[in-house]
Order: structure tokens, then sequence, then C-alpha cells
């Protein structure tokens, strides 16, 4: 595995934990053969904590000083933010959804994909004809990956411009893994100096205050396996006409940070002390892109059939009810400073937490 291969697996760790990343995405797409307005509402309860903690961490990580460069100074930094998802996210409630194909649902809460090891309830989708019921689409909803801290590294650089400005820059070039998917990242910010324009602290000698805001977009796809054999298998279905390609089923999911803090440190020679208060935004969207095999009832028997499929079937924007939100947010950390060598850890209170650690060069 080269060191492009490790970056990426780090990534997606929380995304899919690749150790089970194929049987994952395979029940995954077990959830489209019920309904397709069914699964949009399973993928966001299911998806969610992920979507959460992609964006908290994306918030972090962008500063460990309120103090600006000067002209030209710069420094570059990486530093791995890691998002804790709170336990009430682990799981879902597949009966609280209001599913419109009303399965019959065995089994207690759902987890999610932040949840445990576990299956979850089964939902069975039945109809009836000539007064016989038959069942047209069985299914568990997934397990979860059984990981609830979702790390996510960044490499960025900052510049200093005028007026103690500095520009910050986040870029990282699409990653691929085999036939597993990719990731790609950037994100820009902009730190300005408020105490320069206080004349009770602009020349205070230690003390800095800042306005800092950053805009981080992660994309990352993943690659699904739902094969018309599932119905043969588990319910006994005849093959009808099949010759759609089933092979190019992907799942997209876009994450958009935003942020924006008041910043305030105390700089000494070898000890920075820093902190932060704002808030933060994310937003989700999600989509699944291809062929995704279905059935339906012909008389008394079900058949999969290239008729019944579906296309591009997914698409799902997450919104603060459903996935994403705006919420305050408060920082606090320490960076130690070796000549040009710093070191920094900082912790953020919010709905999901977020610890970063760092490691970086600076010219100040």
């Amino acid at each position: 595995m080269n060191n492009k291969q490790k970056v990426f697996l780090a990534c997606l760790i929380g995304f899919f934990a690749f150790q089970t990343t194929q049987a994952q995405l395979k029940d995954i797409g077990t959830m489209i053969s019920g309904s397709q307005q069914d699964a949009e509402k399973l993928f966001s309860a299911y998806l969610k904590p992920y979507s959460k903690a992609f964006g908290a961490d994306l918030n972090g990580g962008w500063y460990n000083t309120a103090k600006t460069h000067k002209l030209g100074g710069f420094d570059l930094t990486l530093s791995v933010s890691a998002a804790m998802v709170p336990s009430a996210d682990k799981t879902f409630n597949v009966s609280d959804l209001n599913l419109q194909g009303s399965p019959v649902i065995t089994g207690n809460a759902a987890p999610t994909v932040a949840g445990d090891k576990v299956a979850g309830p089964l939902l069975s989708y039945q109809t009836t004809v000539g007064g016989t019921s038959y069942t047209y689409a069985k299914f568990n909803t997934p397990k979860g990956t059984g990981v609830g801290i979702i790390p996510a590294p960044m490499l960025q650089l900052g510049i200093g411009l005028i007026k103690e400005t500095d520009v910050t820059i986040r870029y990282m070039p699409n990653l691929t893994v085999g036939d597993y998917g990719g990731l790609s990242m950037w994100g820009v910010g902009v730190k300005h100096s408020i105490k320069q324009w206080i004349p009770g602290i602009k020349y205070a000698p230690f003390f800095h205050l800042s306005f800092f805001g950053g805009y981080t977009q992660l994309k990352t796809n993943a690659n699904i396996n739902f094969a018309p054999d599932f119905y043969v298998t588990n319910l006994g279905a005849t093959k009808g006409t099949l010759v759609k390609d089933y092979s190019n089923q992907q799942m997209d999911m876009n994450v958009n940070g935003f942020t924006a803090n008041i910043l305030a440190s105390f700089d000494l020679p070898i000890i920075t002390l820093y902190g932060g208060v704002g808030f933060s935004s994310t937003s989700t969207s999600l989509k699944l892109k291809g062929n995704y095999p279905m059935a339906g009832m012909e008389g008394t028997t079900l058949v999969v059939d290239d008729k019944y499929a579906k296309t591009d079937p997914i698409s799902i924007n997450m919104k603060s009810s459903d996935g994403s939100a705006t919420k305050p947010r408060l920082n606090a950390g320490v960076k130690f400073k070796f000549a040009i060598i710093t070191l920094h850890f900082d912790y953020t209170l919010a709905n999901y937490s977020v610890v970063t650690a760092g490691l970086g060069i600076s010219f100040r």
C-alpha cells in the first residue's frame, strides 16, 4: 500500500470502516428493494452520524493562534481532527420514519453507520394478490461499523497578506484505493486581526484577537454491489429480462463545512494558549448512481426484471432537520513552539465534539 492509499484509508475510516466495506455496501443496497421513497429515509437515518461527524471535522483544525503572519510569512501544518459521535446518534427507530411502504418491522432499534456491528430490524414488504399475501422485499437494516470516532487529516498552508490578514488553503487531490472509491477535499479560510483596530489593546505585546472564517468541501464516493441475485436467493424470485449493467453502482457523498469564530490567544516565546467562540454549519448531499435491480409481482410470481429497475434512484440533501445544523462551538487549545517547529492540541465543545492534534512549521 502506497502513501496515497494510507491517507485515503485514514480519511474514509469514518465513512465505512473498511474492514467490513464490501458487506456493508451490499447491505446498504438492499434498502432500495422496498421502495425508492423509503430507501431515501433509511439512507438519511443510517448515514446521518457520519454526515455530522465529517462536517465537524472539516470545521476543525483551522487555527492554532489568533496571531497573524507578517506579509509573506507562512505556515504549513498537518493536523488530524477526530469527531466523536454521541450515543444518541448510534441508533435510530425505524418506526419513527413513517415508511410509505408500510413494511412489517421485526426487531428493536436499528444501528446507524456509527453503531454496533449487529444487524438491524427485519423489514418485510408485502402485497396481496387474490387474497393471499406475498413478500416482494425483505431485508435487515445494515449493521453499524462499531466506529464512533471519525478522524480526518488536513494539510493546509497559511500565508500572511497585508493589513494583518492571513489566507489559509486546504487541498487534497482525488485519491483512490482499488475498487473501493475515491476522496478529494479543498478549502479556504481567512483570518484578520481585530486587535489592530482597538486602541486600548492594539499595542499589547502577547495578546491577540482575530476573526476567522473558513469553508471546506469534501467529496467521496464508494462502489456498491447490489445484484439481481439478491431477489432470487432471498425471496425465491424468478429472473426475467436482465441485460442492464448492474455493475455501475456508486454512492457519492459531498460534505460542506463552514465556520466563523472570534479567536483570542496569548503568544509567549515557547507556548501559546488559544481559543475561539463562534458557530459552524454543515450540509451534505448523497447520491446513488447507476442501475439498481427491482422486483415486481406478475400474477403470483415475484419477478426481477429490467423493466422494474431504477437508475440513479437516490438524491438526498441533508438539512438541519435530518443531518446537518448550524451549531455554536467553543474551542480551546495549546501550541508549543520549538524554533520553526510547532505542535498543537485543542478540543472543540459542540454537539459533535472534536479533538485536534497538529504538527507544522511556521515562519512569522
